[in-house]
């Protein structure tokens, strides 16, 4: 059974940019356990799914931290509700 976790970066270094995701899912997802992993800059947040029986989480924290980004466990990120345009609400 996997495992989700959601962490915020909060130290000085921060997500800047697309390329910054993209590095941080490249060497996540490197570590045999994890399923998926969710950067975003925008939001500070990063979005892991893994196998706790092969990884803790500890280690994922750690090796964020080895990336320069210091972190706090936070509430997984809701998928955002598809709003309607005032011309979909009258068709």
């Amino acid at each position: 059974m996997f495992k989700s976790v959601a962490l915020k970066v909060i130290g000085d270094q921060k997500l800047h940019c697309e390329s910054c995701e993209q590095r941080v899912v490249r060497v996540l997802k490197a570590f045999e356990g994890i399923q998926q992993v969710r950067a975003d800059a925008s939001s500070q947040r990063i979005e892991v799914l893994f196998d706790p029986a092969k990884l803790e989480e500890s280690v994922i924290v750690n090796r964020l931290d080895l990336l320069g980004y210091t972190t706090e466990t936070k509430a997984p990120m809701a998928h955002p509700k598809t709003r309607q345009t005032s011309d979909e609400r009258s068709s």
